[in-house]
């Protein structure tokens, strides 16, 4: 590396978020996540009289390559069968029993070194564990 003339003229990268693509801290899985990223719209409430807006869940969640490095705790998702968080940076497996009738779970390409809290899932048929640093079977 040397102290070579600047590339390219005026401020670096003018009007680009700086290093936004590599620099990002990690995200926490929560509940806004879950519906910001697979609940796009807001149904219309079934009766006119009442005033709730309620979220169409759906039962599949996609949230991989989100930059997702832990899981918070969440409401109680019981429509959600299949969660797919492959290709994050998941460290620990945690706070999943507010998936009760999870299905499905991949978690590859993470970054967790032991299998543990998956008891409350007494649903689960597939877990999809490859790719991570698993040294530990709880």
């Amino acid at each position: 590396g040397g102290g070579s003339g600047p590339r390219w003229p005026g401020p670096r990268h003018s009007g680009f978020p700086a290093g936004h693509e590599e620099t990002s801290p990690g995200v926490t899985l929560t509940d806004h996540l879950i519906t910001t990223r697979n609940l796009p719209r807001l149904v219309e409430p079934p009766h006119p009289k009442s005033r709730s807006t309620e979220l169409v869940s759906p039962s599949t969640v996609r949230l991989d390559r989100e930059n997702i490095c832990a899981i918070g705790r969440l409401q109680s998702l019981w429509e959600i069968h299949s969660l797919y968080l492959q290709q994050n940076h998941i460290e620990k497996i945690e706070n999943l029993g507010c998936f009760p009738n999870l299905r499905f779970l991949s978690l590859a390409g993470n970054r967790i070194r032991r299998v543990e809290n998956l008891r409350p899932l007494l649903h689960l048929r597939v877990l999809d564990l490859s790719h991570n640093q698993i040294q530990m079977l709880d």
